[in-house]
């Protein structure tokens, strides 16, 4: 059968011996292709080689096949499948997949705080009904909001990126950037109450928290192996070694790398932290993986995730303490601060890989006399 030339002159038309037509193009790569679907009427035929002109000449041409094949359909793309889909192919920095506690995260951030735009498709999310979620979420929980709409704007530059959609609804001034406001931090002496009323264990976790600045995560996941008492040059110093840290997927325990490559670290330990550790190393059964904090005698398993908050609340209660467990962190690293230690120093000791962060603990401290005295 002779073929015929379609209307934007794209490929051909072509009469089979069933009498459908079938159409025959170049695509933008320069293969010529056999389309595999055959129409009844020339005229149907030539609507669809229309139909692909405009694929090729508006770019989505590619994407419309991928659709034919099983890819996603931008047409009924929901938020929560583009998550779905997010999630699956997103690496980190260092082209690992994310780990399952920011998987949970991210997905914890769709079925809740995004919950309203689920099951929207994404092209019906408009740049109003954004404005309005976040004016009204910002003021019920401000930092949850803002990890939500820093979520919700990475998707859709993502949907943008691959034509799922033409332009992001996510463009509120200010609304990516959050400060938190100022954490209160123990004195020194209410740390002294804080280890002096808790009960073993729960005293030397406030110790290796309060003079070590582990995280939780790090401090739960200790084994006897990470702590080294080296007695050399008539000293005793306490080492620990920071290499692991538990997080706790579907109230499940989780052992992973630390929360980030600088994490990995080993420092001593204050004397006074330091006897009150290697103190406790005496009632641990002595294999190398034995975890410094059980979950109960004889097991050897994580605490659960929420086990030490009962304990945390008696004790800073008693201390006269308001503050969070991880304001121990910022005592340890204030204190490391005040002996003169530089950034660096600190962003090594605490395991941070954000210079900013690091300076944060040698700001302001109530020395000013003493600081000025030393300028003459």
């Amino acid at each position: 059968m002779a073929e015929q030339r379609g209307k934007r002159g794209l490929g051909s038309i072509r009469k089979l011996a069933s009498g459908r037509y079938q159409l025959r193009y170049t695509d933008p790569n320069g293969v010529r292709q056999n389309g595999n679907v055959t129409y009844v009427t020339k005229a149907q035929a030539e609507q669809a080689l229309g139909a692909i002109a405009n694929q090729i000449a508006t770019g989505t041409y590619f994407q419309k096949q991928a659709v034919a094949q099983g890819d996603l359909d931008p047409k009924t793309l929901t938020l929560a499948q583009l998550a779905d889909h997010w999630r699956a192919v997103r690496v980190n920095k260092n082209g690992q997949p994310l780990s399952p506690n920011t998987l949970h995260e991210y997905e914890r951030l769709i079925t809740n705080t995004l919950a309203q735009f689920a099951d929207k498709p994404i092209r019906s999310i408009t740049r109003g009904q954004v404005e309005k979620w976040w004016a009204s979420e910002r003021n019920r929980v401000a930092r949850q909001a803002n990890a939500a709409y820093k979520h919700l704007k990475t998707l859709m530059d993502y949907a943008v990126k691959h034509r799922y959609i033409n332009e992001n609804p996510c463009d509120i001034e200010g609304a990516t950037s959050y400060s938190a406001p100022d954490t209160a931090v123990p004195t020194a002496d209410q740390v002294a109450i804080l280890i002096e009323v808790a009960q073993e264990p729960f005293n030397v976790m406030l110790a290796l928290a309060a003079w070590g600045g582990l995280r939780k995560g790090e401090l739960l996941e200790l084994r006897r192996k990470d702590i080294e008492v080296d007695k050399s040059e008539g000293e005793v110093w306490v080492w620990v070694t920071v290499s692991r840290a538990v997080i706790w997927v579907d109230s499940k325990p989780v052992v992973k790398e630390p929360k980030t490559k600088g994490s990995a670290r080993r420092f001593p330990l204050p004397a006074s932290a330091g006897a009150l550790v290697a103190s406790y190393l005496e009632s641990l059964p002595v294999y190398p993986d034995a975890l410094l904090f059980p979950k109960r005698e004889g097991v050897n398993e994580q605490w659960g995730k929420y086990q030490i908050s009962p304990l945390w609340r008696a004790a800073r209660a008693q201390a006269g303490f308001t503050g969070r467990f991880h304001s121990l962190r910022a005592f340890a690293m204030t204190q490391y601060g005040l002996t003169g230690a530089t950034a660096k120093e600190i962003m090594e000791r605490g395991g941070h890989t954000n210079l900013r962060t690091a300076m944060r603990y040698q700001t302001t401290t109530g020395r000013d006399l003493d600081l000025v005295r030393r300028m003459d």
